[in-house]
């Protein structure tokens, strides 16, 4: 989590916390949220909420009482954490580059 907020520093995505929790939308957000992203894996929410910013779509966040349970982490050790920290930096520089650069877009 620190790892994917600390490359939005100075960018306004409206929630502290991109990666925990459901996403809760209509059909009809999430298919234009959902056509054509380019992010696949840990990373994809961050675009998602994004692209949400950029259509004008209202993105709010919800506390829940978080329970950790066994087998639920995404990585063991440190340095997975490390390997997976590093992955998911990079994928989120690279879509803000692709987006400033204007060879990703968002589709009304």
């Amino acid at each position: 989590r620190t790892a994917v907020s600390s490359i939005f520093i100075g960018a306004d995505l409206g929630t502290r916390d991109t990666q925990c929790g459901m996403k809760l939308m209509t059909l009809s957000a999430s298919t234009l949220l959902y056509d054509r992203l380019h992010l696949r894996r840990w990373t994809h929410d961050v675009e998602v909420i994004h692209r949400a910013k950029v259509l004008g779509m209202p993105v709010g966040e919800c506390a829940v009482k978080w329970e950790d349970k066994e087998g639920s982490k995404l990585v063991e050790s440190m340095g997975g954490a490390v390997r997976v920290s590093f992955i998911m930096l990079s994928e989120i520089a690279m879509m803000r580059i692709e987006y400033a650069l204007g060879r990703w877009s968002v589709m009304k």
